[in-house]
């Protein structure tokens, strides 16, 4: 049965229309089926970009909760890519769509579950962490703080389908940006894997 891929736009996996074929560059078969999304279906992304505020989904004032919560998404998808039938999954995604070796498609994942480890736990509130400069006289003091810039977008290339979609997406989300994220859709196979086993 053929693997047919879906936007996701919030929380929401959602169809197309129209589906794009995507075949396996070493075999030539059909591998999967990708949304091939008109303008007329774009509204939804659109209101959901303009929906976000400057400040972000998060930010040292607003939901700092957040920061928790995605340093713990990065600990559990970091422990899942250990699993040895997950990598061998993504793996031959990996291969499939770029025909890369084995190597070539193992080397990609170990940076991306490394990336995932390092920002575990406390690491993305620590990443967020602002300055404090004394002033040059009594009371005067300069505060700065990492400031999310709302929506963003990420249109990442073909030649890496997990590891700098991924960690673009993930660089947005600890600074509570709401991230448009458009992967090459010869590829985006592997970060359609990787989302779900985030969620």
């Amino acid at each position: 049965m053929t693997k047919i891929l879906r936007n996701l736009v919030n929380g929401n996996w959602c169809k197309t229309k129209k589906y794009d074929k995507v075949l396996h560059v070493l075999n030539g078969n059909l591998n999967h089926k990708v949304p091939d999304t008109s303008k007329k279906e774009l509204t939804p992304f659109i209101q959901s970009m303009q929906s976000t505020p400057k400040s972000g989904l998060h930010n040292p004032y607003k939901n700092p909760e957040r920061y928790l919560m995605l340093g713990d998404v990065c600990f559990h998808t970091a422990h899942s890519l250990h699993d040895k039938s997950i990598q061998a999954r993504i793996i031959d995604e990996i291969i499939a769509v770029t025909g890369k070796t084995e190597e070539q498609a193992y080397g990609e994942l170990s940076v991306s579950r490394k990336f995932l480890e390092n920002f575990s736990g406390d690491q993305v509130r620590f990443l967020a962490k602002g300055f404090n400069t004394p002033g040059d006289h009594l009371g005067q003091m300069s505060n700065g703080f990492r400031w999310p810039y709302g929506s963003v977008a990420i249109i990442s290339p073909f030649n890496f389908p997990l590891e700098i979609p991924l960690l673009q997406l993930m660089g947005s989300l600890f600074m509570g940006n709401r991230p448009l994220l458009k992967v090459d859709s010869r590829v985006s196979i592997v970060m359609d894997s990787i989302l779900k086993l985030m969620h």
